[in-house]
């Protein structure tokens, strides 16, 4: 299989056209016409998903976060991105990045993680934004789930002052650092959102979401996002013999 037939494969699920503007996606570093040896699939990349490649003999490195946002002028090995790279030329690895796209799409992130807490997704928050779903029970369930699809051990949990914990949720669940936040509030505002899932949330925001009744449930960014792995080897398990997950956070 060659290069150009993986990117086809990811990009069948979640196209290229569906990035946020700002954003770096595709083919970052490599051939579309290389032969694939293996294949590492990561949140990031760092030098021990690189040095894990390298011992498997894979020669293609599939990342949700792009290694590269900003044009690169030179490389240079005291520069974190820049030896990443080196480090990927040296050993001949091919880089690819799904990121916002596999945010946007209904088979992404956002939509597959609604499905593994049991949430019913109905429809994005906002324009490809995160996903709103019915939930049929309470968010302590929800806890539960979120540790064991994360290993997140310790989620923050914000209740509203006055709330009763509802038998049924209307849940907002947003991939990553949340996006558009201004966009968060209104619509899970005008959508009857009874809790929003996401990371980074800063305080400002945790308190207007709790004057609204909303409560919030907060993960790591890592945490919110690595079940992009399993998006991608449930695609190519069937396709690629030597295929890797790696989910540690570095």
């Amino acid at each position: 299989m060659k290069v150009f037939e993986v990117c086809e494969l990811i990009e069948n699920i979640a196209p290229l056209s569906l990035a946020e503007s700002w954003d770096n996606v595709g083919l970052l570093l490599g051939s579309y016409n290389a032969d694939v040896k293996g294949v590492v699939i990561a949140v990031d990349l760092t030098d021990n998903v690189i040095d894990d490649s390298i011992a498997k003999n894979c020669n293609m490195i599939i990342t949700h976060h792009p290694a590269v946002f900003e044009p690169l002028h030179s490389l240079k090995e005291n520069d974190y991105v820049s030896s990443l790279l080196m480090k990927c030329i040296k050993n001949n690895i091919n880089v690819y990045s799904a990121h916002t796209n596999m945010d946007m799409s209904e088979m992404g992130i956002n939509f597959e993680m609604a499905n593994k807490l049991g949430i019913v997704p109905q429809r994005f928050l906002s324009d490809g934004l995160g996903v709103v779903g019915y939930y049929n029970g309470n968010l302590d369930e929800i806890l539960l789930k979120i540790c064991k699809i994360t290993n997140e051990d310790t989620p923050k949990v914000y209740y509203p002052k006055n709330a009763e914990k509802a038998i049924k949720n209307i849940v907002a669940f947003i991939s990553g650092s949340g996006g558009r936040i201004e966009e968060v509030i209104s619509r899970s505002v005008e959508l009857g959102v009874t809790a929003v899932i996401s990371s980074e949330f800063k305080h400002n925001i945790i308190l207007e979401l709790l004057a609204k009744n909303i409560a919030v449930i907060q993960i790591g960014h890592f945490e919110s996002e690595v079940i992009f792995v399993d998006i991608i080897y449930n695609l190519l398990k069937n396709i690629i013999n030597n295929l890797n997950k790696y989910v540690n956070f570095n």
